[in-house]
């Protein structure tokens, strides 16, 4: 796409039905329209780059997406019928303007990947840790000063990163729960309450960074 304020309304019904992914990074786009609902065969929604300041409700009736890339943009929330996204395996919404991150987003069962690094987040949903297939949590850079005790039962989570916070405690249910995971990083702020209280299996990790 060139650099348009806004994607078109008016969409040749053939395209809408034969093709899966839409792709509108690095544009000048303000807002997407209401009528991406009718994407209906979408799979990837890359919409990066931008200076969009939210997404469409209707965007919980792409039943079939499984990519959401929306990095870089005015974002200020998220909204709630995100969850009804239920093949979604991608979630990418770093460097926005997210002061929280709604609650539905704890419906995505088959949720792979969370990326919501360098926002304006001051804790994360309650639920999280329903996120049974979640591998991958990047959410560095953020205001965060505690995490949920559910975070416990992500016990399959490979990546791990969430350097560069105000960390001032760390939930002790976590300390034999990251077993299997393989990259993990901490800034050295809350060095000492991470060491003491998040135990990790060293055989297993193969990737810690350290912040300084």
């Amino acid at each position: 796409m060139g650099n348009n304020k806004s994607v078109p309304h008016d969409i040749p019904k053939e395209w809408l039905k034969k093709h899966d992914e839409l792709i509108c990074w690095q544009n000048r786009l303000v807002n997407l329209p209401e009528s991406i609902c009718h994407l209906s065969s979408l799979k990837k929604l890359s919409c990066s780059f931008n200076q969009l300041t939210s997404l469409p409700e209707s965007i919980g009736s792409l039943s079939n997406l499984r990519d959401l890339f929306c990095v870089d943009n005015q974002l200020t929330n998220l909204p709630e019928s995100i969850g009804s996204l239920s093949n979604l395996r991608i979630l990418n919404c770093h460097f926005n303007r997210l002061t929280k991150l709604p609650d539905s987003i704890c419906h995505l069962s088959g949720l792979q990947e969370l990326y919501c690094g360098n926002n304006r987040l001051t804790k994360l949903p309650e639920s999280i840790g329903s996120l049974s297939n979640l591998r991958a949590l990047y959410c560095w850079n953020n205001q965060l000063t505690n995490f949920p005790e559910s975070i416990c039962h992500l016990s399959d989570i490979l990546k791990f990163d969430c350097y560069n916070n105000p960390l001032t405690s760390f939930p002790k249910s976590v300390r034999c729960s990251y077993k299997n995971i393989k990259e993990y990083s901490k800034y050295s702020k809350i060095k000492k309450i991470l060491n003491e209280q998040l135990i990790l299996d060293l055989d297993t990790v193969s990737i810690i960074t350290l912040f300084y």
